[in-house]
């Protein structure tokens, strides 16, 4: 089961990068976000991980962001994990788009 929530996505921190302890190499990237609520106003400000597919592809904006429920590979608690970013048209891209003729 999947759930979208609009965050708008203030800083993408650089990538970081290392050798865990069993020796194997790891990656990550995190983004500043707010999480809107339904009409659009602030819910939450919050860290996004970002998923090791969308590494050094997320830039500042607006999403429709898509998540799913899976367990952490440390802890094994469940958790939500980002698997999509649509992003959403800023307002001058909205008003610069032709009128659909009805």
């Amino acid at each position: 089961m999947q759930h979208s929530s609009v965050v708008q996505i203030l800083k993408v921190n650089d990538p970081r990068s290392g050798i865990g302890k069993n020796n194997k190499p790891w990656q990550m990237q995190e983004a500043e976000c707010i999480l809107l609520d339904g009409d659009g106003a602030v819910s939450q400000v919050g860290v996004l991980d970002v998923p090791k597919e969308m590494i050094g592809t997320i830039v500042p904006g607006t999403y429709t962001a898509t998540f799913s429920l899976a367990a952490h590979y440390q802890t094994r608690k469940i958790e939500s994990r980002l698997t999509n970013l649509t992003r959403l048209p800023t307002k001058q891209e909205r008003s610069a788009a032709p009128a659909d003729k009805a």
